[in-house]
């Protein structure tokens, strides 16, 4: 049976850690069978920028074209003047530790070995949300990529979708590609043998159509458990976002499904 919550403005969900101002949607399905589970708010089929919920696809990418090789492998240096917001972003990364960081510079450099080209025949072969890579690929440093506020938009739907047809082997990725992708999105183990795998996102620009800014936060993946997976994609859209609620309200909503 399908739950679905449609959530108000200032609804308070009995969620200890932050009171929700303005809307979460959330995305959960059964991945073998497709059933719904539970549907919240209402802009679960509308597009938005992925920003570094992204970084999946990217993974996938590079993997399948060779440019990234494990998790440890290649290693690429900081240089001065590229993006450096967060401190852990100055120094030598790996695959595992620019997802675990969610580094700008390291997505550019291995846009820029893809080439817009290969990422744009990607994204279409995939039926990845708009498919629209026209925002191009630029280097580290200043300047924007097709995935930050810019051409690239994708819907929670569809982000579940994609989510569903990677794990059951269904994108015209190889095998060892998506492995090594869950190696690098593994986040936990959960109660009763679960494992959670994931990626956050976040935009500080999400322009509504009444002239307002808002921040809109994502966290894409699925939790597994022997033959079983069930996709979800998490969307927050708030004047600003408390990030570090994102995984623990999502693990809320997994629980309170009913499926762990």
């Amino acid at each position: 049976m399908v739950r679905r919550l449609v959530l108000s403005a200032f609804c308070i969900l009995g969620f200890t850690a932050q009171t929700f101002s303005t809307e979460e949607n959330f995305l959960l399905i059964d991945g073998s069978s497709n059933g719904t589970v539970l549907e919240l708010g209402p802009r679960v089929n509308e597009r938005f920028s992925p920003c570094s919920s992204f970084k999946i696809t990217l993974s996938l990418m590079g993997y399948d074209a060779g440019v990234l090789i494990d998790e440890k492998t290649p290693t690429w240096d900081f240089c001065e003047g590229y993006d450096d917001w967060l401190i852990s972003w100055r120094s030598p990364l790996t695959p595992q530790s620019w997802m675990h960081y969610s580094c700008v510079w390291y997505s550019k450099v291995l846009g820029v070995r893809l080439g817009l080209e290969k990422m744009q025949n990607y994204l279409t072969a995939m039926n990845y949300g708009n498919a629209d890579m026209s925002g191009g690929v630029v280097p580290p440093g200043p300047g924007e990529v097709a995935w930050i506020n810019s051409s690239l938009t994708i819907s929670p739907k569809e982000q579940v979708d994609f989510i569903q047809r990677m794990v059951l082997g269904k994108l015209p990725i190889s095998p060892q590609a998506v492995q090594m992708t869950k190696n690098i999105l593994f986040k936990e183990e959960m109660p009763g043998g679960w494992k959670l795998f994931g990626k956050t996102g976040w935009s500080g620009s999400d322009v509504t159509a009444d002239g307002k800014t808002l921040e809109h936060g994502w966290f894409v993946g699925w939790i597994e458990k022997d033959h079983r997976f069930f996709p979800f994609a998490y969307l927050i859209r708030e004047q600003k976002i408390s990030l570090d609620q994102r995984i623990p309200r999502v693990k809320q909503l997994l629980r309170e499904s009913g499926i762990m």
